[in-house]
């Protein structure tokens, strides 16, 4: 017959060595210190109740975990949602800057509308309307040559090459034209006649030389020297500034030219009187024509098909004189666009 006093007497060694707080019989409690701990009583606080110990039974019926019924737990308050988003990456240990004023917060402004997706081309002038570019020219009047003095004409400088970012231009070893953009033209400039060298050097990579070439400047003429693309490259062009001589009351001289490389031939119209500048081709200056004083509105379009190309409308005073000249790249955002410039007058 087995001893069941001896095994029992073991299981309760083992469980001993196992956990202290277990209980060795019905009438001890689940759960509290073991006996024979002495634990001094805490005094009460003020509005407490004096009963039983918090969290200790007083029978086997009371439920091993949770607070005596007697207390009231609120319920706590729900979470909000929060929205979701990416992860924060971890920040690498940097020391701590002291004394660092807080960011100023930026009053929301309004809404921006997003930017049309259309390729960027440095350098491009505005969307293809402009106000005219009136230039003033240097107040000195070329005369006739006396006692051998020196001969003078008057150039200017006209920046219609694609692609090609700000230049310098001099003539000689004279600087004139200092960072020209492309669209932009420059006043005009008296100088010595003859045989003259052009050098048109980058503005931004060292004045690296983009082109030079020798003009001959004759005396009392007037010119515009058009930087335009070539077969090479940039390449200059000479054009003829002389003036219109026939001048109307209330009538203005105007004419077109064409500096686009890959144009096709062009009309420009007058809409007012229906005046028209017909086949122009890449490097083609039209004459010049009589068109009324006022607001004018002239339209391009392409001389085989008629398909419209662009249209501005520019302010004329009376008894001016005046060129449009149509800029761009037919097949490059913007396309053509045009540059309303007053010529100089010899009056």
């Amino acid at each position: 017959m087995p001893d069941y006093n001896n095994q029992s007497s073991q299981n309760n060694q083992n469980s001993r060595n196992r956990t202290t707080f277990l209980p060795e019989s019905p009438d001890t409690p689940s759960f509290g210190p073991p006996p024979g701990m002495n634990i001094p009583e805490m005094p009460p606080a003020d509005n407490e109740d004096t009963g039983p110990g918090p969290l200790l039974p007083e029978s086997p019926d009371t439920p091993s975990f949770g607070p005596p019924p007697e207390i009231e737990v609120p319920d706590a308050p729900p979470i909000p949602d929060l929205p979701s988003g990416p992860g924060t990456p971890s920040l690498p240990n940097r020391p701590v800057r002291p004394n660092i004023p807080p960011t100023p917060s930026v009053p929301s402004g309004p809404n921006i509308p997003p930017t049309p997706n259309v390729p960027s081309r440095p350098n491009i002038p505005g969307g293809g309307q402009r106000p005219p570019v009136t230039v003033y020219p240097i107040p000195i009047v070329p005369r006739p040559p006396q006692n051998n003095r020196q001969e003078y004409c008057t150039i200017r400088f006209l920046h219609a090459a694609v692609g090609y970012e700000a230049v310098n231009i001099s003539i000689g070893n004279k600087p004139l034209a200092r960072r020209l953009q492309y669209g932009e033209v420059s006043s005009y400039y008296i100088e010595t006649t003859g045989f003259r060298v052009i050098s048109v050097t980058d503005a931004g990579f060292g004045n690296a030389v983009i082109d030079r070439e020798t003009f001959l400047f004759n005396a009392d003429d007037v010119y515009t020297i058009a930087l335009v693309n070539g077969m090479n490259g940039l390449t200059m062009f000479l054009v003829s500034d002389m003036p219109c001589r026939n001048r109307r009351q209330n009538f203005s001289c105007v004419r077109a030219v064409n500096l686009s490389y890959n144009s096709p031939a062009l009309d420009v119209t007058v809409q007012s009187d229906m005046t028209r500048f017909g086949d122009l081709r890449f490097k083609t200056v039209s004459a010049y024509q009589q068109v009324m004083r006022g607001e004018q509105e002239f339209y391009v379009s392409e001389t085989v098909s008629g398909a419209p190309v662009l249209d501005t409308v520019e302010q004329i005073e009376a008894r001016k004189i005046y060129t449009l000249y149509i800029l761009g790249d037919v097949y490059t955002y913007p396309g053509l666009t045009p540059l309303f410039v007053e010529d100089y007058s010899l009056l």
